[in-house]
């Protein structure tokens, strides 16, 4: 009997952080008001059409989403259904990133604390309904198919239904340009993995190549669609001064936009991030001047944030730039950003190195990973909408930053649990729980 309540107790305690994050996601679908912004237009979209005619309409003068419009139209027109469907997104997210580093408490409670850190105020900025269709959803299915690819990988046999959805899952995902050329990448190196390895795939080999054959397609389709071009076209009607920009102009501006959204704003949850990957550096290596130099962009930071509100006469240092159209290239408050990018970038690539540096290849793979990530926030510079869309478009970024955070915790999580059990340990999670508690109150308000 005592044996079987410890059992139950320990099932509890690993299964409450999805509790925690389903009950958070419900409380913001509750509170959350959809039907407004874009949401308003696409509940109108079929009032003189039928289904396919709009799709092909849209394909042709203005997006290559047509996976995800096509079931934005159906789903907007009835915003309970989005309610329940979007929920239970949200509270399965967590779940699929504890499968896919093996579960156990510490993870369950990090995967957790990744959705809870996620600024989900973002997914209202274009209507609730349209932006976590064309957003939140294929961010939640890149996390499904990478979970399918890790059961490939091992071996595990995929059932039909699940296989079947997870082909669905791909279309959809592979419907936004960014998850689909991530996809693509992800494919791209599980298939050298296995090459290298020498791994077959036997059971699976219908659901990996569907999956494949899905991805390749929707990119396709995306670099053949009119419509993009169209919609660049409307774009930079009305930006005109887009169209003067070179390559460096563009180049700077998608950089720009990155470091004013993550270093200057000084965003929460890329803070938590870096926070992390120095108190881990310190932990592995108890080194000093590796624990400095991982720490670069806490430094950096902080002078954003408390030496620029303490010493005002420091804002020519610590710039926060707007969102500019024009600027002097002699101008040192035009290199600062770049700088501060520069330096927290190399600082990162350096902790991650002492972190994953003993398995190269696994390094070689979050580079790439990451570099997919900056690489879909840096596009949007060459992109006339790139102040129109607003952060929602950096979701991609934000979640492989915290699956690339995950996986160095992962890599040392048996000091991190003996560091949890101190003094130094608990403070550093009670601040991570401070800014994920300060975030859930922030996006409940804001719905």
């Amino acid at each position: 009997m005592e044996g079987q309540r410890k059992k139950g107790n320990t099932v509890f305690w690993n299964c409450f952080p999805f509790l925690l994050a389903a009950a958070v996601g419900i409380l913001y679908h509750i509170k959350i008001r959809p039907m407004t912004g874009d949401d308003v237009f696409f509940s109108k979209a079929l009032l003189e059409q039928d289904w396919w005619s709009y799709l092909v309409e849209r394909y042709e003068t203005w997006t290559s989403r047509f996976v995800i419009e096509g079931l934005l139209v159906l789903i907007v027109r009835y915003p309970l259904v989005w309610r329940l469907l979007d929920a239970a997104l949200f509270a399965t997210l967590p779940l699929l990133l504890a499968r896919i580093f093996g579960g156990g408490r510490l993870v369950n409670w990090c995967s957790a604390g990744a959705m809870l850190l996620y600024p989900f105020h973002d997914m209202g900025s274009a209507g609730w309904i349209t932006t976590t269709i064309n957003y939140f959803l294929p961010v939640w299915g890149l996390l499904f198919v990478g979970l399918l690819i890790k059961k490939i990988a091992a071996g595990e046999k995929i059932r039909l239904l699940e296989g079947i959805f997870g082909v669905l899952i791909c279309l959809i995902a592979s419907s936004h340009e960014q998850a689909a050329v991530i996809l693509f990448v992800v494919f791209v190196l599980y298939g050298f993995w296995a090459l290298r390895e020498k791994r077959r795939v036997y059971g699976n080999r219908a659901v990996l190549s569907c999956l494949v054959l899905v991805n390749i397609a929707s990119l396709i389709s995306i670099l053949l669609c009119p419509g993009n071009s169209g919609r660049n076209a409307v774009s930079i009607a009305d930006l005109p001064v887009f169209e003067t920009y070179g390559f460096g102009d563009k180049l700077y501006l998608g950089l720009l936009s990155i470091e004013r959204v993550f270093i200057a704003n000084c965003d929460a949850l890329f803070f938590v991030v870096v926070l992390i990957l120095a108190l881990l550096v310190y932990v592995k290596t108890e080194n000093y001047v590796s624990t400095l130099i991982a720490s670069f962009p806490l430094f950096i930071l902080f002078g954003q944030t408390v030496l620029r509100t303490a010493y005002p006469g420091l804002s020519g240092i610590f710039v926060v730039p707007g969102q500019i159209t024009e600027w002097s290239w002699g101008a040192l408050s035009t290199w600062i950003p770049m700088v501060y990018l520069a330096v927290t970038a190399a600082s990162m690539l350096y902790a991650l190195w002492k972190l994953l540096g003993e398995r190269p290849l696994e390094y070689a793979y979050t580079l790439i990973l990451l570099g997919c990530g900056f690489g879909a926030g840096m596009i949007l510079g060459f992109m006339a909408t790139i102040y129109v869309s607003g952060e929602r478009v950096y979701i991609t970024l934000y979640f492989i930053l915290l699956f690339v955070t995950m996986l160095a915790i992962y890599r040392t999580a048996d000091k991190v649990r003996e560091q949890l059990r101190q003094t130094g340990g608990k403070l550093a999670a009670t601040l991570v729980a401070v800014v994920c508690l300060t975030n859930i109150l922030f996006v409940t308000l804001s719905c």
